[in-house]
């Protein structure tokens, strides 16, 4: 039997015992611990004939590792300091069950289920979920998300990626492609896939949200289940569909989607992931469950993340590149972890009631509020973080010496000249290239190989004006080598001058949105404001006039980003000598607020800033606010300080009001407030909120 088959096989047997049983027990709850469940936790690829055999039973050897989840497994505990067992709580499926298939199925694909509406099965529940039970449902969702990405993989051949149309251009996300694996094919049948998820008819869909996405803290339309995306390194790209061939430390130790904090989550169609930032790759991740936070690897299998992670090999765990020598165990642990009682928690428990088990369901931990950092705590944090020096580029080579590059250059030279030289026009030499960029796996290695190759690749397709190759090349170069500035903005100066056809031109148009939003998140506001002008130039020779305004506004935006920071690094200084002095103060948190969206350090620093109107809104951001009606205030001040506000930072404040206008939702009744707060809730969403653009992803919340 394959393992394609084994996989089908599981999948029927583990919707049978559904069937049968009022619930489903999910793994996680062996009883190895953790160094037994890292000891076996890398798996063994089977070799091609070892794969078309029938598999043998398994050897006391073959343990299952931290990562895999077995079907049936023996309910387990957990043993904290002192030795009293912790029962970890049943995982059960938050996926809503389909019928068995039968074996005239579609292969891997789950039967249909009926359409499912918010306003039913996925309204909020009457009292809030606990701590503990948010945690499961989670684990539950990461589990069935799991499941269906490893039966997509299967099917397909390759990774989800967003749904994109002709020129790649993002459409929906790939949350809607995955539906049909979660048994949910009569949604995804009405999606127009041909049109983006904002079209008037795809967002008439974003109410019917599968519960399988949706966040246990709000029960709303946004989704916390993101892919990590980084260029070309991660197994989500929006240009190129990625097999697990091209993942070259092995889809077990490649990390694909994450739990993300609130201020990351995005309407479930839409096509936003979370831009991995190499600096500081957890940010935005583990503060919703306090000490880590889930995840799903490349290969389907759910899994927990310790917060105690370290950054370094966090971001190895999300690239495709092999070299690094990580291994998924590292970090893996079983997902019910995640779902346990933090074994602080539970000694206070074992301190009260000494003769006595607990159980989640039983002893839920308690909530503590944050204590507020102190003005000096985050002055020290972000010096400390704009004085310490990042490798950002580990998990690159250096780039290959020139005498390497010569001769790797004359070998490429011998091989494809006289393919070159008869090639005579411009698709022949644009065919060629695409034939070049296709041998690059066949590289792997021949690092002067791959280096003169994309650098071929790269000049060939900017002469014949093909946007995707030069930017693929590009990127690659880019992700694989350490090179002494970035080539994007290079590259597409040059695509503006070659590009010729409308289509061409097109293209560029739109990939210039996506390098724009990578250049402001690397905080390369000068190469950003560059961009937007050389867009700007482009779409008014096309008379388009909708991204003339669009980039113009992004213009607006980089060269007040690029301001202020220059502003928030002299205020750096300054309070580095005086951490009172107002304006400094002022400065750094606007800059950390409304441009870099770190609203935990911004707002510190903010309340003791010089602007009256922003420090009343960051004490009162900073007290405890846990009443709808107070959230509901603090919303209204955030949208009336928008609408006074510069145009270019309209966007961040609206998006603030937003975040506070979703938390007082659930305790609102229903009437006219509540229709006017969804009301603006979904303006500021579409962009209708009064301002042209919301800022980068990072910055919204």
């Amino acid at each position: 039997m394959t393992p394609r088959a084994m996989t089908m096989f599981r999948c029927r047997r583990l919707l049978l015992i559904f069937l049968a049983a009022s619930q489903l027990l999910f793994a996680g709850c062996g009883g190895s611990t953790q160094d037994d469940m890292r000891r076996y936790a890398i798996r063994r690829k089977p070799d091609k004939d070892e794969a078309e055999t029938e598999p043998a039973a398994p050897s006391p050897a073959d343990v299952t590792p931290a990562k895999t989840l077995p079907s049936e497994a023996p309910e387990a505990t957990l043993t904290p300091a002192g030795g009293l067992a912790v029962e970890a709580p049943t995982i059960t499926s938050a996926v809503p069950m389909p019928n068995v298939a039968t074996e005239e199925s579609t292969p891997n694909r789950v039967a249909d289920s009926a359409l499912v509406d918010l306003s039913q099965s996925n309204a909020p529940p009457t009292e809030p979920l606990s701590p503990a039970k948010r945690r499961e449902r989670t684990a539950n969702n990461m589990k069935a998300i799991g499941i269906a990405w490893r039966a997509y993989l299967d099917d397909k051949g390759y990774f989800p990626g967003p749904v994109v149309d002709a020129t790649k251009k993002p459409l929906l996300s790939w949350r809607v492609d995955l539906l049909p694996y979660l048994g949910l094919q009569s949604l995804h049948d009405a999606f127009h896939l041909n049109e983006p998820w904002n079209s008037p008819h795809n967002l008439t869909l974003v109410d019917k949200i599968p519960s399988v996405f949706q966040s246990p803290e709000r029960f709303d339309t946004d989704t916390n289940y993101l892919a990590l995306l980084l260029g070309g390194t991660t197994v989500h790209q929006e240009r190129r569909k990625v097999s697990e061939r091209n993942v070259e430390d092995g889809i077990e130790n490649t990390l694909a989607l994450v739990e993300v904090d609130e201020d990351q989550a995005v309407p479930w169609t839409k096509p936003a992931e979370l831009p991995l930032n190499i600096k500081s790759p957890l940010k935005s991740l583990g503060t919703l469950r306090e000490n880590g936070f889930f995840a799903v690897w490349s290969d389907g299998e759910a899994s927990w993340i310790d917060g105690a992670v370290t950054p370094e090999l966090f971001a190895k765990a999300c690239t495709i590149d092999s070299g690094d020598g990580f291994r998924g165990a590292e970090i893996a642990n079983e997902l019910s972890i995640g779902v346990a009682l933090p074994i602080e928690e539970t000694a206070v428990a074992m301190e009260s009631e000494p003769d006595a088990a607990i159980s989640v369901d039983e002893a839920e931990p308690t909530v503590v509020a944050k204590p507020r950092p102190t003005l000096s705590d985050v002055q020290a944090s972000l010096m400390t973080e704009k004085n310490t020096p990042t490798d950002l580029n580990f998990h690159k080579q250096a780039a290959p010496p020139a005498s390497d590059l010569k001769v790797a250059r004359d070998i490429l030279r011998e091989l494809y000249q006289a393919d070159y030289a008869a090639a005579t026009t411009a698709t022949q030499r644009l065919q060629l290239a695409r034939k070049m960029l296709d041998r690059l796996l066949d590289l792997s290695g021949d690092f002067p190989g791959q280096y003169a190759l994309l650098e071929i690749v790269q000049q060939i397709a900017i002469q014949t004006g093909s946007v995707d190759v030069a930017l693929d090349a590009t990127e690659q170069l880019n992700m694989r080598f350490e090179l002494k500035r970035d080539p994007l903005l290079e590259v597409i100066e040059k695509l503006t001058r070659t590009a010729k056809d409308r289509r061409s031109q097109d293209q560029l148009l739109e990939e210039a949105e996506a390098v724009f939003d990578e250049f402001v998140f690397d905080e390369k506001f000068e190469e950003a404001e560059r961009l937007s002008q050389l867009a700007v130039a482009l779409a008014s020779k096309l008379n388009d006039k909708d991204r003339i305004d669009k980039f113009t506004s992004r213009r607006n935006w980089a060269a007040a980003a690029h301001s202020l920071s220059e502003l928030a690094e002299e205020g750096l200084f300054v309070l580095s000598q005086n951490p009172e002095d107002p304006k400094a103060n002022g400065d750094v948190g606007k800059f950390h607020c409304l441009v870099k969206g770190d609203w935990d350090n911004g707002l510190v620093i903010l309340a003791n800033g010089n602007d009256r109107s922003l420090r009343r809104l960051a004490e009162m951001e900073l007290s405890v606010i846990d009443e709808s009606q107070r959230q509901l205030e603090l919303a209204d001040l955030w949208w009336r300080e928008a609408e006074s506000a510069s145009p270019v930072f309209r966007g961040a404040m609206q998006s603030r009001a937003k975040h506070w206008y979703q938390q007082s939702l659930a305790g609102l009744p229903a009437g006219l407030i509540r229709i006017r707060v969804e009301r603006r809730i979904a303006d500021i969403a579409s962009g209708n909120g009064g301002s042209s653009w919301l800022g980068p992803p990072k910055a919204q919340l």
